[in-house]
């Protein structure tokens, strides 16, 4: 872990923090001695720009053959977390050179390709061009999620570098704000791809999983800020990992 909390940050109060940097340093300093070559790596939220410099010297004495995904958690909403600087974005920015496939959202999409934040309406258009910005920064797949289609639709935009192409998901827009949606989706569409769905369909499911997830959170909104709801929904990942993928 980069950080133990003893909640979300998203509306708590008294959260108990624990940075864990020193613990990192010293995980991945075993794990390099033991000579561990994993598959691949999912980055998610980093709690200074040292913990990123920490994993990108990690991933730079890994083999090539390993996968790197990075869902660069630091913004939302046009800002920066709190406590956030810009050495943490230019941190971050180094780290997606390694990556073949990243998560951004599309604020973290500006910041990591020093695009303003529109202050109107974010049409398709924008979205595609900072999809193709990131790409150029080195992922081959960049999938920026909370794009939004209308006011009842809103899904992930995926861009493939090698192909120069676009596909994109959308699904029900809910009135609520649901605390872990990308997270889930960076996690689920990076297992998908890694038992060796085409990133098309990894995304397809990931967003059908969330939905049936967000349709139950709906159903009890008092216990929304608590998290998603998603054991209810485990079964449709042994359906499609046992009896599907592995067919």
């Amino acid at each position: 872990p980069t950080v133990l909390l003893s909640s979300h940050t998203g509306g708590f109060k008294n959260i108990a923090i624990a940075e864990q940097t020193e613990f990192m340093k010293q995980s991945l300093k075993q794990w390099q001695e033991l000579k561990l070559k994993p598959d691949a790596v999912l980055t998610g939220y980093f709690r200074n720009a040292e913990q990123i410099e920490l994993m990108i010297d990690t991933i730079e004495k890994l083999p090539k053959s390993t996968q790197i995904f990075v869902d660069p958690i630091m913004a939302d909403n046009g800002n920066l977390y709190s406590g956030f600087t810009q050495e943490h974005v230019e941190a971050m920015r180094k780290l997606i050179q390694y990556a073949q496939v990243i998560y951004p959202n599309i604020t973290e999409a500006c910041l990591l390709t020093e695009t303003a934040y529109p202050s109107g309406k974010i049409t398709m258009d924008f979205t595609r061009e900072l999809a193709k910005k990131l790409a150029e920064l080195g992922p081959e797949h960049v999938i920026i999620t909370g794009c939004p289609d209308s006011e009842e639709l809103t899904g992930v935009q995926l861009y493939t570098k090698e192909t120069d192409s676009f596909f994109d998901f959308y699904k029900t827009k809910y009135p609520h704000h649901f605390y872990g949606t990308g997270d889930t989706l960076a996690a689920l569409t990076t297992a998908c791809i890694l038992q060796g769905l085409p990133i098309e369909d990894a995304l397809s499911f990931t967003l059908q999983f969330i939905d049936e997830v967000l349709q139950l959170s709906s159903q009890q909104p008092e216990q929304i800020p608590f998290g998603l709801p998603i054991e209810k929904k485990l079964g449709m990942l042994t359906t499609k990992f046992i009896t599907e993928v592995s067919l």
